[in-house]
């Protein structure tokens, strides 16, 4: 456990390291809000919300919101497909021009196991992302693979490390990469709130976001019974 909050204050004394340009020069933020509702066995809904600044709360950049199938092969292997609609601000000052719109639609699987009190989770995804520019429409194509550690120091408290790199099928192959570090409180039974860093390359750009999420699940399955045997 040390070794991760070793890790955690050393991610976040580089913050303002490596700045290039104007975007890299502020400590920007996302906001994230998901619900994962469990309607039997072996499907789920996945609703999802995120809005990013360039700064902590000013300077829009990015609202993202998605809705997401789940089908649960296992208690430790899902497949997924959903949809997402994107409003994008490329430029880091205001101005004139229009935003870029995206809907995305994507394909992933999920596997988890652990080792010991180390619960770790791999993802993959593929999305087909379907831009629409002021002059023209276009397709882009990617790859992205996910993996992540939790440790749940008591009941209360856990911290998470994820690594994510992006493979694109166009111009920059790996144009993505993004490394975050953060600790969670289970605030009830079924809500946490996660707090961390987030270290995102993106096309040569190094920028430093502090990412505030909340996460809910919901389950109308039936409570099991047990039978008691006199």
């Amino acid at each position: 456990m040390k070794r991760f909050i070793f890790l955690l204050a050393l991610i976040l004394y580089q913050v303002s390291l490596f700045a290039q340009n104007p975007s890299e020069d502020f400590l920007g933020s996302w906001y994230t809000y998901g619900i994962n509702h469990r309607i039997n066995e072996h499907f789920s809904l996945t609703p999802y919300a995120e809005l990013r600044f360039y700064e902590l709360a000013t300077n829009y950049n990015l609202a993202f919101i998605s809705l997401r199938g789940n089908y649960h092969l296992s208690s430790n292997s899902t497949l997924g497909l959903g949809y997402a609609f994107l409003d994008i601000d490329t430029a880091f000052e205001f101005d004139n021009a229009p935003n870029i719109k995206e809907n995305r639609i994507y394909e992933q699987y999920i596997f988890k196991h652990r080792f010991g009190k180390l619960k770790m989770q791999h993802r993959g995804r593929l999305e087909q992302r379907f831009f629409n520019f002021t002059d023209r429409n276009e397709l882009q194509q990617r790859f992205r693979y996910r993996i992540s550690f939790r440790y749940d120091i008591n009941k209360a408290l856990y911290l998470m490390i994820t690594e994510e790199p992006f493979v694109n099928f166009q111009d920059q192959v790996f144009h993505e990469n993004r490394f975050y570090t953060g600790i969670g409180f289970n605030v009830l039974k079924h809500s946490q709130i996660q707090i961390g860093y987030l270290k995102q390359n993106i096309r040569k750009n190094n920028l430093n976001r502090i990412q505030v999420g909340i996460s809910i699940q919901t389950d109308s399955r039936k409570p099991k019974t047990a039978l008691t045997q006199l």
